[in-house]
């Protein structure tokens, strides 16, 4: 027995020795010192036994820098020595405009019920000259193959309106025109909207593509964003160019210098991808304010709404709960709309109300309803009265104040059934024996009492007990140590699996196919290539290009057969996804069987 029982302890003192660790939540830079018009990046990680909700971490202040990219996001677990150690981290990318000594502020999480801060970073900035790139091997646009990017790649910023009402919807619509091929795409610097409040319209996971002519030349044009603005205050509101980079396919007329070179062959065009920032229209809106005469029940709504209140009872107990319930409902700016409070009886207990919002989101106008529950007990009996409530909003159809009222709510309250000191004495018959079916007697008599005639140690359930916690330690233990073998290198461990995933897009690339539409199915092939090359080579897809790809597989001593093939495989299916569609469906359908080709040779001859 005593035996067993050290060897429990054991085993609860080395599991609980495992999962000891304390928490840690730290920021660092990537230089403290910067010059003017330079980049750096900053992150802040946190470091425990498991992870928190990345939605419970606060950025911080980050006064004069300006956010160019973030917050990224990466997790990290590892078992060292049986230990586990789990991080998360928020990076971002900063702009540093002026000279001086400026702090980023403390960032903060909640963890476990627990906020952990970060010290505040002193960064020094030098004056300096802006870089025209954040990646200094990045062409200029002045390079003459780069020369007409910007006539050819735009975002244009496109208002619904540019003279709107304080508080009435505009609908701002980012489209995307290109007339070159785009391998990556991503948001570096998405505008703050300073004076308005903004309501995001969610978008397909892939980009409809359609064609549209401007300025007498055709584009491939895709709505990127779209974002329902209110304006909060009135005046002249500028709104801040999106900002992106993307990655941008021209034609090569460099040459290698290598004679040996597979590709250094004039009946093949050879491509390159350059990265390209990419910036919207900056806009300016004119907001006017609301005219004068408003209720003083208005708080600020605009649109076109309704109006109700109801009490959910007119009889009710001392002591018992009562609830009035307030609604809005219409189009607008839902989420700023400020209710109405009720005005109770001083002998009344009131609770903070339960709030709560259904909007949607569909079409061109935000909808939705916000909905004020204000639970209340009243405590002695008698009548009571709730005057009415009231509320106003602007109409924009009407131009013109609406005000609404709710019925005055009378009520009656009847003896309940509560026991206070002051009360005993008012108590009934009937209360009192109701008092003694709640208590329970006190046991005084034990009963019959029998020896349960074995050990305890006899026992097999307290032998199973015993054993089965060292066994669940081991397997536990054993487990861990599979699991760390297999993603203790995450990118090897992506790299044999990388034909199984491209198996599986080209399969759903079949299926798209099938279903006719063309600019998926295209779009999917492409996904399968670069995503296979991204997980077989190990390159990131951020940093993945053809000129890369193609060195990469002449570096592994890859046939120069399969080396032609993934590129013209490549840039057909690129091609077909940015171009006019030109291609027949038995084109369609041989681009399908030369991906998995490519695929399968890459499969035979690429190894870790």
């Amino acid at each position: 027995m005593r035996r067993a029982l050290t060897i429990a302890l054991f085993v609860a003192g080395v599991w609980g020795g495992l999962w000891s660790q304390t928490p840690s939540f730290t920021a660092s830079a990537s230089t403290l010192t910067v010059a003017s018009g330079q980049q750096f990046s900053v992150t802040f990680t946190f470091t425990g036994k498991s992870l928190p909700d990345s939605k419970d971490f606060k950025a911080p202040d980050f006064g004069q820098f300006v956010v160019m990219s973030g917050p990224n996001s990466s997790t990290s677990i590892q078992w060292i020595n049986g230990r586990q150690t789990a991080s998360l981290g928020f990076s971002y990318y900063l702009y540093a405009r002026s000279a001086g000594k400026f702090t980023i502020g403390s960032a903060q999480i909640d963890y476990d019920g627990s906020i952990y801060k970060t010290e505040p970073i002193s960064v020094e900035v030098t004056k300096g000259q802006a870089q025209t790139s954040s990646n200094p091997q990045t062409p200029a646009v002045q390079d003459p193959s780069l020369a007409n990017i910007k006539e050819n790649l735009f975002i244009r910023a496109i208002p619904t309106k540019r003279r709107v009402m304080q508080g009435e919807q505009l609908t701002l619509v980012y489209k995307l025109y290109t007339r070159v091929g785009i391998s990556q795409f991503a948001f570096t610097r998405v505008p703050t909207y300073e004076g308005f409040w903004s309501e995001e319209f969610e978008l397909p996971s892939q980009w409809q593509v359609s064609d549209e002519t401007l300025d007498g030349k055709q584009y491939k044009v895709a709505i990127i964003r779209k974002v329902a603005l209110f304006a909060t205050q009135s005046g002249s509101l500028k709104l801040a160019p999106l900002i992106a980079k993307a990655g941008v396919q021209i034609r090569s007329n460099r040459r290698p210098n290598d004679p040996f070179d597979v590709f250094n062959d004039p009946f093949f065009t050879r491509y390159q991808t350059v990265e390209q920032e990419v910036e919207s229209n900056a806009l300016t809106i004119e907001v006017e304010p609301f005219p004068s005469g408003a209720p003083a029940s208005f708080t600020g709504a605009a649109g076109r709404f309704s109006f109700s209140a109801k009490l959910d009872k007119t009889e009710v107990k001392a002591g018992e709960p009562l609830t009035l319930t307030v609604t809005v409902s219409g189009s607008g700016n839902v989420k700023l709309i400020g209710l109405p409070k009720p005005v109770l009886p001083a002998d009344f207990e009131a609770y903070e109300p339960k709030i709560s919002e259904n909007i949607t989101r569909e079409g061109e106008t935000i909808r939705g309803s916000k909905t004020a529950e204000y639970l209340m007990i009243p405590r002695n009996v008698g009548t009571r009265v709730i005057e009415p409530l009231s509320w106003s909003y602007y109409d924009l159809a009407q131009n013109r104040y609406v005000s609404f009222s709710s019925p005055r709510f009378n009520f009656t309250i009847t003896p309940g059934k509560e026991i206070s000191g002051s009360t005993v004495s008012s108590l009934s018959k009937e209360d009192v024996r109701l008092l003694g079916e709640d208590i329970r007697f006190l046991k005084l008599d034990v009963g019959n009492v029998e020896p349960i005639g074995r050990k305890p140690y006899e026992n097999f359930g307290f032998l199973l007990a015993l054993i089965l916690p060292p066994l669940a330690f081991v397997g536990a233990f054993a487990y861990r140590k599979r699991m760390e073998k297999i993603t203790g290198n995450l990118s090897s461990w992506k790299s044999r699996k990388a034909g199984k995933e491209a198996a599986k897009r080209l399969k759903m690339a079949k299926k798209i196919l099938a279903s006719g539409n063309t600019e998926s199915y295209h779009a999917e092939i492409a996904k399968a290539l670069f995503g296979y090359l991204s997980d077989k080579l190990k390159i990131p897809q951020g940093s993945l290009s053809l000129d890369r790809t193609l060195a990469e597989l002449t570096q592994r001593n890859v046939p120069a057969d399969t080396i032609r093939l993934v590129r013209t495989t490549i840039e057909r299916a690129e091609f077909a996804r940015f171009a006019p569609a030109t291609d027949t469906k038995t084109a369609r359908q041989d681009l399908l069987d030369r991906a998995s080709e490519a695929i399968e040779g890459l499969e035979e001859t690429v190894r870790d």
